[in-house]
């Protein structure tokens, strides 16, 4: 199975963003992907699995969000049937950026990141090797926590 991956650099500035496509088909290309989310100037990325449907409007149905802050890798899965993030370790720290969120504590180690890449990759299926949020577990607490960086932030 394959599926292709969108990289966003450049962000915010809208003008100078670039948003480009690569086929990810075999663990190298997982290791190629990671590597490039890894570069400071990439934002965030995007996977869609080629081996899944598509609604009627021709999208796929389901959507993945990734990023790779240092030694983090973070993942924001939707489907018609859930959406959210990895339960990842309490160390990993927040990304709030302008165009790139992730709540405390989703994020995980490079290595298990590989791993649900891979597992996605093969499956077209949420990975099962870690458990789950939904986005009604955190998303309250998080838009908070955001609400509240932002009114330091602004001091």
């Amino acid at each position: 199975m394959s599926m292709r991956a969108g990289l966003w650099t450049g962000l915010p500035d809208l003008d100078s963003a670039e948003h480009k496509y690569q086929v990810v088909a075999c663990e190298a290309d997982v290791d190629t992907l990671i590597r490039l989310l890894a570069r400071p100037e990439c934002n965030d990325g995007s996977l869609d699995h080629f081996g899944r449907p598509l609604t009627a409007e021709g999208d796929p149905d389901h959507n993945v969000v990734l990023a790779v802050r240092g030694e983090w890798g973070y993942l924001y899965y939707v489907d018609n049937t859930f959406m959210g993030w990895p339960k990842g370790s309490a160390d990993a720290p927040y990304v709030n950026e302008k165009y790139t969120d992730f709540p405390p504590g989703v994020g995980v180690p490079l290595e298990l990141y590989r791993r649900l890449l891979i597992e996605f990759m093969t499956t077209g299926e949420r990975p099962t090797g870690v458990d789950w949020y939904s986005e009604a577990d955190l998303f309250h607490s998080w838009r908070d926590q955001q609400m509240s960086l932002r009114g330091t932030e602004n001091r």
